[in-house]
């Protein structure tokens, strides 16, 4: 074949091949050993790509084992984290239930905790599970934070449980079974309110507002049966609180207020409660009328009583927010912040009088101490070794002057006789020794102690000095009849007198109220022959030979020994009506004060039983 033949066929073959005349042919073999290389090339780099895969392959599968080690990890975690909150909500639970049956003997805590936990799930005598429950006292006050818990019954009365749950939680994957603990502590305070020898009984028609006018500088004029069936209405302290506008319990009690502002704030709660109360609009009408009653009073004093100041309300708590729910009487507190508003001042004019054995007598009234209204737990403070919750009587003077009728006598004519009485009753305390808390109100109990006052009676004049801040004295004779330059009749000496105090007594109260154990005296059978019994010697004192001094003046000359027996012939009986009607007549008006002489009678307000409240 010619060789330009073969060229022309290599290059229409191929078009990209380029010769001149006269260039070799470049054989197809030369080409073929080219890609041979190209194909070698490839394949070496096609091993060493597949040697670089296969190193890779071992971090994947380490990260893939990490990833699925961490996984198994946070399925422990997760059920140790579960197990814990199941753990915790079972401790929480049952101290709330315990707390709700709490007694100073521990017993029914126990078993409601147990039985709690079981309907919970949690059976405390299964393998690894145990329940401890522990009964004792919460108190912020006496006990190191941060559970304020203190186990055991030596201060009684208990208000607190402390249950601590435990159980082994299994491991999937991680090793061995855990020990895992709660603990819970919850409290329930049981609270009393009562108030000493404040009654609205056997009061005389315009009494009580003659006492509240004089009190509160008022001008007020409602009904006996007004002022009782307000005596019956409750509030509670969350209603006091919200009727004052502040947020806590502590922000009520140090609020400043006075007479006036007082009985708005009881009317105000006393509008929005809940408490059921069937002559509810004729209370809140009672207390509009004393609110509206022109009070002129404009002295400041505390709601809540301290060390350095009166208050009208008293309250001993670890936590005073547990008083939310405490009840308490609107007219009690308005009395309680009267006698307040005059404590310390010179003695009052009662307008009204007093009537005694059928005899007038003009009546002032003096507060030395006001009383005070009790809210609290019962039992002793362990720091102080004093009743948690004490409430006491008010301490007052009452000056009197009876009249005693008229009397003829020769030439002079007739001339009136009259009875200088002073009284000072000195405080009775009462405390709140126990509460019971059960299913009903009816089973429900408070026990308070009391003990009655000492008061010091004086047949004679009173003193020059009236102040508050000094003793009653009891040194000048009485003057019976005195007509100024004619004639003046004295008992020849002063003659005071004490009414002991009765021994301590136990009172006990259902948790129902209002009903008909809400007032229960002590020494009860001393009611009316108190101050009779402690003047009865005034009558013999005064029959005697020099009994009486009388005093002739202006030149008068009569017979003395006649003047003597006219006088006591119209005085002893005048004594007898005295004597025999005079503690009816005091007894009521002291009662209203919050005092009482020889007895003293405790009003029960409430007993609240706590609502259990987790506190740790």
């Amino acid at each position: 074949m010619p060789v330009g033949r073969i060229t022309r066929t290599w290059g229409a073959r191929n078009p990209r091949a380029r010769r001149t005349e006269g260039s070799p042919i470049v054989p197809r073999v030369a080409t073929s050993t080219a890609k041979l290389r190209e194909r070698a090339a490839q394949a070496v780099r096609a091993r060493s790509h597949r040697f670089r895969q296969r190193g890779a392959i071992a971090p994947i599968v380490a990260l893939f084992m990490t990833i699925v080690v961490a996984a198994l990890g946070a399925l422990d975690v997760g059920n140790v984290f579960f197990a814990r909150r199941s753990l915790q909500r079972t401790a929480d639970l049952a101290a709330l239930a315990a707390a709700q049956t709490m007694d100073d003997a521990c017993t029914q805590p126990l078993a409601t905790a147990r039985a709690n936990a079981a309907a919970n799930g949690f059976d405390a005598d299964a393998a690894g599970q145990t329940l401890a429950v522990v009964c004792g006292r919460w108190d912020t006050k006496a006990n190191a934070a941060p559970s304020y818990f203190a186990a055991g019954n030596v201060d009684a009365p208990l208000n607190a449980v402390q249950v601590t749950a435990q159980r082994k939680v299994p491991y999937f994957f991680l090793g061995p079974a855990r020990q895992m603990s709660a603990t819970a502590t919850a409290k329930a305070t049981n609270l009393g309110a009562f108030t000493v020898g404040t009654s609205l009984a056997q009061l005389q028609n315009g009494l009580v507002n003659s006492l509240l006018n004089a009190l509160l500088g008022a001008n007020l004029s409602l009904s006996v049966a007004s002022y009782e069936s307000l005596a019956n209405a409750r509030v509670r302290m969350r209603d006091v609180m919200a009727a004052a506008g502040v947020g806590t319990i502590d922000q009520l009690l140090s609020m400043q207020v006075d007479a006036a502002q007082m009985a708005e704030l009881m009317l105000t709660a006393l509008s929005s409660t809940s408490i059921v109360d069937a002559n509810l609009q004729t209370d809140i009408a009672t207390l509009q009328a004393v609110a509206q009653g022109g009070i002129s009073n404009t002295v400041q004093f505390a709601l809540g009583e301290s060390a350095g100041g009166h208050g009208v309300f008293a309250l001993n708590l670890a936590d005073r927010q547990s008083a939310l729910d405490a009840t308490v009487s609107p007219l009690d507190a308005l009395l309680v912040a009267a006698e307040i508003a005059k404590a310390g001042q010179p003695p009052i004019q009662l307008a009204a009088g007093l009537a005694i054995g059928g005899l007038g007598a003009t009546l002032k009234v003096q507060i030395i101490e006001p009383p005070v209204l009790a809210i609290g737990e019962a039992g002793i403070d362990p720091a102080t070794q004093q009743w948690r919750t004490q409430a006491h009587t008010a301490q007052v003077r009452l000056y009197l002057n009876v009249a005693l009728g008229t009397l003829t006598l020769p030439v002079i004519g007739s001339v009136g006789m009259n009875l200088p009485l002073s009284l000072e009753a000195a405080p009775g305390t009462a405390w709140l020794q126990a509460t019971h808390c059960a299913s009903t109100k009816a089973g429900s109990t408070s026990t308070i102690g009391v003990q009655p006052g000492l008061a010091s009676v004086c047949l004679g004049d009173p003193p020059t000095n009236l102040s508050a801040s000094q003793p009653l004295s009891c040194t000048t004779p009485a003057t019976l009849i005195n007509v100024p330059n004619v004639v003046k009749v004295t008992a020849n000496v002063a003659l005071p007198a004490v009414v002991p105090q009765s021994s301590a007594a136990t009172l006990t109260f259902d948790g129902v109220t209002p009903n008909d154990d809400d007032y229960q005296s002590a020494n009860a059978n001393a009611v009316g022959s108190v101050l009779a019994n402690a003047l009865s010697g005034a009558t013999a004192s005064l029959a005697q030979p020099s009994g009486l001094e009388v005093t002739l003046l202006g030149g008068l000359s009569l017979p003395l020994g006649l003047l003597d027996s006219m006088l006591l012939a119209a005085l002893l009986p005048a004594l007898d009506s005295l004597l025999s009607g005079i503690d009816p007549a005091i007894d009521p008006l002291l009662q209203l004060l919050g005092v009482q002489l020889g007895v003293a009678t405790i009003h029960d307000l409430s007993l609240t039983c706590g609502a259990a409240q987790l506190v740790y």
